[in-house]
């Protein structure tokens, strides 16, 4: 398991705690912080995102470098 697969996980984690955390705490007060509801997920957001294009470019590079490396076979 690569270091990007770890993060998604904790972020996924971290995203279901939190939501849970938010269900009871809105059966219990009726109400839930919204600025820190919206903040979280904005968050977790970009972070997808950025992790997201990082495998991307990786992707790519080893696409390239696979290429590479077989017109050097020819």
């Amino acid at each position: 398991m690569n270091t990007i697969d770890k993060i998604l996980i904790g972020c996924a984690i971290a995203v279901i705690a939190f939501t849970v955390a938010m269900i009871v705490i809105f059966c219990i007060f009726q109400s839930i912080p919204d600025t820190l509801v919206d903040n979280f997920y904005n968050l977790f957001t970009g972070e997808a995102i950025i992790t997201f294009f990082i495998w991307w470019i990786k992707k790519r590079g080893q696409q390239n470098e696979k290429r590479h490396t077989e017109k050097s076979d020819k």
